[in-house]
Order: structure tokens, then sequence, then C-alpha cells
């Protein structure tokens, strides 16, 4: 009747795991003191509709035992369970307030080795955890620095040599530190052939400066193109001239990419000072770039390029000089018709380079120097080399020819030691007649041992040779010779001599003559200090005098 009896396995959760469970629920509800939490009718007594039909659905009295275990199993698992781990949650969390010690679990940190691929873990124990948070202080805000302390700090950077790159991440960090070095950065771009187009775009937004202007032309005051030589056109370097015209103040011209077009603007550049044409490859007409270059009266510094052609048809009238103009390059086409007085130089002048001229004779450049030169009171410093067509000796009678220079830099392939020697009076042929009776000489008088001195020149302090490349002439100037027209008086005021290196001074043929003629040089530079130190002890203090033999006098050497 009741069917065959099967085994039957005990369900979790019966009466007796309850009991047990409720037991424990009662303690900790006591040792809490919080009321009792309620449980599910089914529980005490009370079946609820659910378990009604549960139970009638049973056809025997076996099954209906087993139903009735299984649905209050069932119901006291779903609702006594959570009670019982909410309630063990309030309690430890009672208990760790009142001891305020949390014991913490053992964390595991995942940490990124080099490859992504690999991860190792970190084990991290509170008390190192715990140690290395106290040790971590709040953020805090950035120290705001006024604009003189970061423009002082700019203003040694941008002295570096290589600041341009420095100067650019500064412009970077903050609106502030823009504002304060973006005028350092383009005071004097360094420009070649890669940075060169995207400074273009920057100066010269648009073609026509109308359109668009660019606040940063306003701030180049030096623009060196000479490391361009296929880069941009000659339209872009008239472009860029026109834009930075307010302000520029110091112009190299690239090699290939600077024409007529661009004189227009550069008569613009009221504010420039030194404009430098001497790599121009492809000249413009000289006559027009002088009378372009002579409205600028602010230039001081002119190269005129090496390309450069005076012709047999100009007029002395045709070319003009800026009003104050100091130092002026000369080479190119320089021929005998230019130095016969076609251009009368500027009083102004106090240098003058004459270099690359492939055309100028010997002859040609000594009647220019007796006529032209020597009539410049403000003579200071005279440079003359590669100049191909000179002979050995062209240059013997300069120190005659300049007697108001006090800075000569003349290359050894032109001058023999004759030039200190006052017996030999082959210079008279060329030097004006003014210059000898000024100085006591009789040019029909045979030169005696009495006339030590004549032929002194007193103001001559720094005297430079070079080498212009010619084979042969590393012996042709010795220091012995110096010595010995610092020693007949000569020279009296020479002070300083630089070498180029190629004519072997520093050698062991020269080295003692060398050291002699700068020991000889020392001695007369602290004699002059000797008499002039009651004059400086009278006008500055003791510690911070200067003393020229240690700081300039005697013999340096240069790489030429």
């Amino acid at each position: 009747m009741f069917g065959p009896e099967r085994s039957f396995e005990r369900p979790k959760g019966t009466v007796s795991d309850i009991d047990e469970a409720l037991f424990e629920r009662s303690a900790i509800s006591k040792r809490i003191q919080t009321p009792p939490l309620l449980l599910s009718p089914s529980y005490k007594g009370i079946p609820s509709k659910s378990v009604k039909t549960s139970i009638h659905s049973s056809c025997t009295h076996g099954s209906k035992v087993k139903a009735i275990h299984r649905v209050i199993s069932r119901s006291v698992a779903n609702s006594v369970l959570p009670t019982l781990r909410s309630s063990q949650s309030i309690a430890m969390a009672l208990d760790c307030r009142a001891n305020w010690q949390v014991q913490m679990q053992v964390r595991t940190i995942p940490a990124r080795s080099a490859d992504r691929s690999d991860l190792s873990h970190t084990v991290i124990s509170p008390e190192k955890d715990s140690g290395h948070t106290s040790s971590l202080k709040p953020p805090t805000t950035p120290i705001h620095l006024p604009d003189e302390i970061i423009i002082r700090i700019l203003d040694y950077l941008a002295a570096l040599h290589d600041a341009q790159a420095s100067l650019a991440s500064v412009c970077l960090l903050s609106r502030q530190y823009y504002s304060a070095a973006i005028s350092f950065l383009y005071h004097q771009p360094i420009l070649y052939g890669k940075n060169f187009d995207p400074f273009t775009r920057a100066i010269c937004p648009s073609i026509n400066l109308h359109v668009r202007r660019s606040p940063l032309s306003k701030l180049v005051r030096i623009l060196d193109l000479g490391k361009l030589v296929h880069q941009g056109s000659k339209s872009v370097t008239a472009r860029l001239l026109g834009r930075t015209k307010e302000h520029l103040q110091y112009f190299r011209a690239p090699q290939a990419s600077f024409a007529v077009n661009c004189l227009p603007a550069l008569a613009k550049c009221q504010s420039l000072r030194t404009l430098d044409l001497s790599l121009v490859s492809e000249s413009p007409p000289l006559a027009d770039l002088l009378r372009t270059v002579a409205r600028i009266d602010s230039l001081l510094h002119l190269c005129l390029p090496r390309s450069s052609g005076f012709g047999v048809h100009s007029r002395p009238t045709a070319f003009a000089w800026p009003a104050r103009l100091e130092h002026l390059a000369l080479s190119g086409g320089i021929d005998d018709h230019f130095s016969r007085g076609v251009v009368a130089f500027p009083i102004t002048l106090r240098s003058l380079t004459l270099e690359h001229c492939p055309h100028a004779k010997g002859f040609a450049v000594a009647h220019l120097l007796r006529t032209a030169v020597q009539a410049l009171p403000r003579l200071e410093e005279v440079r003359i080399a590669y100049m191909p067509r000179l002979s050995s000796h062209a240059l013997d009678s300069i120190l005659l020819l300049l007697p108001q220079i006090s800075k000569l830099s003349v290359s050894v392939d032109y001058i023999t030691p004759a030039m200190f020697d006052e017996s030999h009076f082959n210079h008279k042929t060329v030097a004006p007649l003014a210059v000898f009776e000024a100085q006591g000489f009789e040019p029909d008088r045979t030169a005696t041992i009495e006339d030590k001195g004549v032929f002194s020149h007193s103001h001559l302090r720094m005297l430079e040779l070079t080498n212009s490349g010619n084979p042969s002439v590393e012996d042709k100037i010795s220091p012995i010779d110096i010595m010995l027209a610092i020693d007949d008086n000569v020279l009296p005021a020479l002070r300083v001599v630089r070498v180029a290196k190629s004519l072997d001074w520093q050698g062991a043929t020269l080295a003692d003559e060398t050291e002699a003629l700068a020991d000889a040089l020392v001695e007369a530079s602290k004699a002059d200090w000797d008499a002039k130190q009651s004059q400086y002890m009278a006008t500055t203090r003791k510690d911070s005098l200067v003393r020229p033999w240690e700081k300039w006098a005697g013999v340096w050497t240069f790489d030429g």
C-alpha cells in the first residue's frame, strides 16, 4: 500500500541543525542586547499557505513527514541564516569599535613588470603599509615666482649655446612661463634646414600682411640665415625682412635667396645695425645696394658680397654710405678703377677689412690706402687677407701708410721683415712725403744709426699675423723680427701679438723665441701699469685693480 521502501538521506539544514543555529542566534542577540529577530511563521507551529499546500499534496504518511521536514528546512535556511550573518557582522563591528584594533588581512598587490604579460605579486604587510602611508605628505600647491625672477633666470639660460631647445620647453610649462620665455626664444632663432619652414609659417602666417599679422615677428632681433643654402626662396627672404623690419638689428643674408626684390624691404629696417652680405653668391647691382643701405641711418656694420662688382662706368656720385657707418668689409670686384678714387669712404669709419678681392693688385691697394684710407681720422683697425694678386712684399709699407691705426691684421703672404726695418726706405716711393717730413725724415739723406726711432709707430697695440694659404710662408716673419722692432722703438706701444697656428710659432724651432717675445710684451705692459698705478689707486680700490699683463698681454695663437 505504501509502496517499496527507499533509502532516505538526511537533508542539510534539518531540525537538529536548525535548533543549534537558533540557539547560537539567541546567544548573540542577548550579548549585543538587541531585540530577538523575527522568524518565519512556519517555525512557530503556524504553517503558512505554501506549507499547507505542500503537505496536502503528499499521498502517503511517510512522504508527508518528509515533506514537512523539507519545507521547514528550506524556510528556516532562507530566513534565519541571513539574519545570523547580519547579527555576526554587527557584533564584530561593535567589538572592533570598543577595542579600536582592526586586524587587517594581508593584501596582495599586482605589480607590473617590464613585460606586460608577466605579472608578479608583491606582498605588503600591514606594518610596512602603515609606515609608508604615514611618510607621505599631502600635496601642496606650486610656488608662484614673480615674473622678474623668471626673466632673470631665463636671461642666464638664453646665454647658453644650445638654449633654443630649453627655451622651447619652458614655453610649454604654463602661460606665465610662456609669456616670459617667448621673447627670449624668438630674439635670436637658430635656423637651419629642418626648422626654417615652421619658423617662416610662424612669422608669415599669410602672404598678405593685411590678412593676418603674427605678433611673433616683433620679437625677432637677430635674423641669421647663413646656414641656409637651397631652403626658401627670394620672395620668402623679402617677406621675412618685411615682417621683422620694426625691431630687426642684425641680418645675415643667405647664399642663394637674396636678390633685388629684397632691397625695398631692407630699406625699411630702420633699426638695423649690422648687415652681412658676404655669403651672397649672386649680388644685386652694387650702386642699387649702396643707395638702399644709405637710407638706414642706424647701420654701423656693413659687409659687401664677395660677388659684388663696381664696374668701370661707375660714377663717384652713384655711391653713398650710411651716415653712421663704423665698420666696413670690402670684397669682390675691387679693381684699379675703384682704387683710384671712385669711392670715398665715410669719415666715421673706424674699421676697414679688405678680403677676397681677386682683381686687386699691389700698387692699386697701396694707392687706395694712401688716398682714401689714410685720410680717415677715426680709423683704428685694418684687416687685409686673401688677396691672390698681391706680391710677397706688397704691404711692407702699411705701417707707414696708416700711422693712426691701433690694430693691424695682415697675412704674412704679403709682408716681409722689411716692414719693421727702419733702414729699409723703399717705402718712400709709395708713402706720402708729408708723413716722412712730419717725423723728421729727409729723403735724400742716407739713414744712420742716429735715426733710430724716426719711423716709430706709436699707436699700434695689437698685431695679428694670419695665413692666406700660400705655400712656404711659415718662416717669413719670426718672433725675433718683432722683438728687434720693439728694441729699435719701431713698435713702442705693441702689447699683443696674435699668430695663426699654421705659422707654427709653438713648434720646437720657434718656441724659445716666442716665449722671449711674450716675456718682453708682458714686461712692457707691467711697466705701463706701474706708470699709471697712482692714477688707478685714486679711482679704484686696491683689490679690484686690473693687471693688463695678466689678462691680455703676450703672444696668443688662434685657429687659422
